[in-house]
């Protein structure tokens, strides 16, 4: 009888395994495409608005992630959790109400100090709430594991933006920021509208419940959102915050090289993020925590491994091929990936790991290790910037990613009481993973 059972659990392992890496495939293809759109968006800004213009982009689009984090407080990636335990549709509206309450406070932040140009100020609140409900209603859907179609709404944002930047940049002649804006307002009313039309086919027909039902699920919402998305805000800080630094010091064109820089090698998270989105999902949809341990293991060898692969054509291409690409003053750009590069590579760890934590609702772990990479990074910034520029940027980033890093790979192993060794990725991975891959592809 033994032996029967061990066949059963392995077919169903290697089912599994299949299902796992066919999601792999589909998020790491629509992210590719969209990183390569991303790439786009970024070349077409460096080469018609330079520089200057290059950085004031960035303050913007960094500008609305940081108010997408905090409206992701209550209906970020803790949705993803919730989703299996609660009515979809006692999810969405506290989700949805809480964004423009973030957005509103915003404004006023944003009103009273000097981050961002006064201008930019009402454009980046408005399309903040525009994002941030794409955000909730993508995120609704990879709570049901609906993948692909999520992966759709996040391949038609950058799409949508770059066919509308060449437009206005070529064929109307607007070289402008403000083209930008008009570009990122059609991509995000587009995305959003879409991702409603998902949500419609996908659930149950939208209903209001008693103020009871939503004051339990706003405490969910709050406990665990609190937890997860601290992680995020600290994450977010500890990436970004290099951008306002230099800004104050240097100007904008240091924020544009430095920026372009950090958005070229962060492509290499393409695996790992496409690993996670799956990982996270499928962790949050079962109670096995011995199989969720060793998925995680064999994920993070594996993202690693891939992401190493990827790097190194970004580390040895020179600085006149980024001056090519980018235009004049984006030759530094190889400077600034070299600094990021050994960051860039260990916090793969973190990204794997840490939504290994997520997914089992143990958001503090994730909130304490990002904490004490962002401490380390404020420390950093405010000694390396003003003496290195980009270049103590780029370090100071980089070594906050290994503190994070660390951090998280600490709290697993003594949960999970596993010998460091087996990150170690071995030929029997490989060889798994080729089959499996091979099954899929033939399959298809």
């Amino acid at each position: 009888m033994i032996f029967p059972k061990i066949i059963g659990d392995l077919l169903i392992l290697s089912l599994n395994l299949y299902l796992l890496i066919g999601k792999i495939i589909n998020t790491f293809g629509t992210r590719v495409m969209s990183a390569v759109f991303n790439l786009l968006i970024a070349v077409v800004i460096s080469q018609f608005l330079g520089p200057d213009g290059k950085g004031q982009q960035g303050i913007i689009i960094t500008t609305i992630a940081f108010i997408l984090v905090f409206s992701n407080l209550i209906g970020g990636a803790t949705l993803v959790y919730l989703i299996p335990r609660h009515k979809f549709s006692l999810l969405i509206l506290p989700s949805y109400f809480w964004s423009i309450i973030i957005s509103l406070f915003s404004f006023f932040i944003l009103k009273t100090t000097n981050l961002v140009n006064n201008q930019f100020i009402i454009n980046i609140c408005i399309l903040s709430v525009l994002n941030s409900y794409t955000s909730i209603n993508s995120t609704i859907l990879i709570g049901k594991e609906k993948i692909k179609t999520a992966n759709l709404i996040a391949f038609l944002q950058p799409l949508i933006t770059v066919i509308s930047l060449i437009i206005l940049f070529v064929f109307l002649k607007q070289k402008n920021i403000t083209s930008y804006l008009i570009s990122l307002y059609f991509s995000f009313g587009i995305t959003f509208l879409v991702s409603l039309f998902y949500i419609n086919k996908y659930f149950d027909t939208f209903k209001f419940h008693t103020l009871r039902e939503y004051l339990i699920v706003i405490k969910d919402l709050g406990k665990y959102g609190l937890l997860n998305q601290l992680a995020h805000i600290f994450q977010l800080l500890s990436f970004r915050l290099s951008y306002y630094w230099l800004d104050h010091f240097f100007g904008e064109s240091s924020v544009g090289v430095y920026s372009n820089g950090a958005s070229l090698i962060e492509s290499v998270w393409l695996i790992s993020k496409s690993i996670s989105l799956v990982q996270y999902a499928r962790i949050a949809n079962t109670e096995d925590i011995k199989y969720s341990q060793k998925l995680t293991i064999n994920l993070t060898k594996l993202s690693i491994t891939f992401s190493l692969l990827l790097i190194i054509p970004l580390i040895v291409l020179p600085a006149g091929f980024y001056t090519f690409v980018f235009g004049e003053g984006f030759g530094s750009v190889n400077k600034v990936i070299w600094t990021l590069a050994p960051g860039i590579i260990f916090f793969n760890f973190a990204l794997v790991i840490g939504h290994y934590f997520s997914g089992t609702g143990k958001y503090y772990i994730n909130t304490i290790s990002s904490l004490t990479g962002l401490v380390v990074s404020i420390v950093l910034f405010s000694i390396m910037i003003p003496l290195y520029n980009n270049i103590g940027a780029g370090i100071a980033t980089s070594i906050s990613y290994i503190v994070t890093s660390i951090m998280v790979l600490i709290f697993f192993l003594k949960e999970s009481k596993v010998n460091p060794k087996q990150f170690y990725p071995t030929k029997t991975d490989f060889r798994i993973l080729i089959s499996e891959i091979k099954k899929i592809f033939l399959h298809k």
